[in-house]
């Protein structure tokens, strides 16, 4: 029971507590107002000061297929949107093209009308480049392609704009560049594999040529030994028959001489009247002893051993002279030897001087051809959200101060019911 009574008497006296604080804070309201509104005009006060800023933005989106389509036209090249949208954002990025967009535009003299003195030049165009932001579209945009967008900042509104203009067009326009110079660098890639693999065809037709060269050489050097063996065969054998023809007649005159035949004797062995047949060989009637007599075969012995060559006396020696000098002047061999080009006689450089002619010949025109399609160029909105944020903390925070304050203040008032 008194437990209950002392719960009910400590809530009573929170209760009291708790409205005592209010009417407190009630007769320092004045103060409470006071320096919240004096802090709050401070702070206003304050941004007033500050030189506005502004806020340029593009929206693109995708490449047209147009331009997709002109682009895939190139030899070696095949592209997607994603693709060279991709390599579009890496141009925009890239510190040195901001830079170069910055420099060769002369954006210097426009970022600084008052030709204010710039120590450090390059730090002056950072402070300025590197607000360039590209910002994903959001997820919930109706748009059948979601538009990204590529915002800067800065204090001249003119200047930004014109800048983010300019940086998108020369990201676009190095965009197709790169794909043109890679586009080229394939093709002189190509045409350098081109003239090496010519190179090693006109060495390999060459190098066949030559050993077909050192073949029929060779082949004809073997029929010269053989025609050459041949031919001392033949003069051999003419030469050891007219030997053996001599042999023969001088036999034959000795017997003619023997028997006392000195002169022929053709009439004799023409007379119809003569009988006399002597058959020492297949076709011959009478023999030679008797026919021509010892004068005439010793006259034929002189002559067949006076004879210098028994050349005009073999006749197969002809067919071998003739076999000899179509060996020794073979028309392939001598059209081979003196041929000058062989590229006529290559096939294979046919088909790649057809592409060689096709690549050199490539027209890499993309005028027209762009690798984003802009929404809408740059438009400058004023970007006053700080301001508000910050005299809204102004206020908030000198509110929250003031009552702090005067709780402090009341909690140092001398208690008026128990003075000491």
């Amino acid at each position: 029971m008194e437990q209950s009574k002392q719960e009910v008497q400590k809530y009573q006296e929170d209760e009291i507590n708790l409205i005592a604080l209010a009417y407190s804070l009630i007769e320092r309201k004045f103060l409470i107002l006071g320096l919240t509104a004096f802090i709050t005009a401070l702070a206003a006060l304050y941004t007033t000061t500050f030189t506005p800023t502004y806020q340029a933005k593009v929206s693109i989106l995708s490449a047209p297929s147009s331009s997709l389509l002109k682009i895939n036209n190139l030899i070696y090249t095949s592209e997607t949107k994603k693709s060279i949208f991709t390599s579009f954002l890496t141009n925009l990025i890239s510190e040195d093209l901001k830079k170069n967009v910055f420099v060769e535009n002369d954006f210097l003299t426009q970022f600084n009308k008052d030709n204010t003195p710039i120590d450090n030049v390059d730090a002056f165009i950072m402070s300025i480049t590197s607000s360039v932001k590209v910002i994903p579209p959001e997820l919930d945009t109706k748009l059948t392609e979601d538009p990204h967008s590529i915002i800067i900042n800065g204090t001249n509104p003119k200047a930004i704009s014109k800048y983010l203009d300019a940086l998108v067009k020369r990201a676009n326009s190095k965009s197709i560049e790169g794909i043109i110079q890679l586009t080229q660098q394939k093709i002189s890639n190509r045409l350098d594999q081109i003239a090496i693999d010519s190179e090693m065809l006109f060495k390999k037709y060459h190098q066949n040529r030559l050993n077909l060269i050192n073949r029929i050489k060779e082949e004809d050097g073997e029929k010269i030994r053989n025609i050459k063996d041949q031919t001392y065969r033949a003069k051999y054998q003419a030469k050891q028959s007219r030997l053996i023809q001599i042999a023969l007649l001088t036999e034959s005159v000795m017997v003619a001489k023997s028997l006392g035949i000195i002169e022929n004797n053709f009439k004799n062995s023409n007379s119809a009247n003569s009988d006399l047949t002597i058959a020492i060989g297949d076709n011959l009637d009478l023999p030679e002893w008797y026919s021509y007599g010892e004068k005439a075969l010793t006259q034929t012995i002189n002559l067949l051993k006076s004879r210098v060559s028994d050349d005009p006396f073999t006749p197969e020696l002809v067919s071998l002279v003739n076999q000899l000098n179509e060996v020794q002047n073979n028309n392939l061999l001598k059209t081979l030897v003196s041929r000058q080009d062989d590229s006529p006689f290559i096939p294979e450089l046919v088909a790649l001087n057809l592409e060689k002619d096709r690549l050199e010949s490539t027209n890499l025109n993309l005028l027209g051809a762009k690798s984003i399609n802009i929404a809408h160029s740059a438009r400058v909105t004023t970007n006053s959200r700080n301001k508000n944020i910050i005299v809204l903390l102004a206020f908030i925070g000198s509110f929250i101060f003031s009552i702090v304050l005067a709780l402090i203040m009341n909690a140092l008032k001398p208690d008026e019911n128990n003075p000491t």
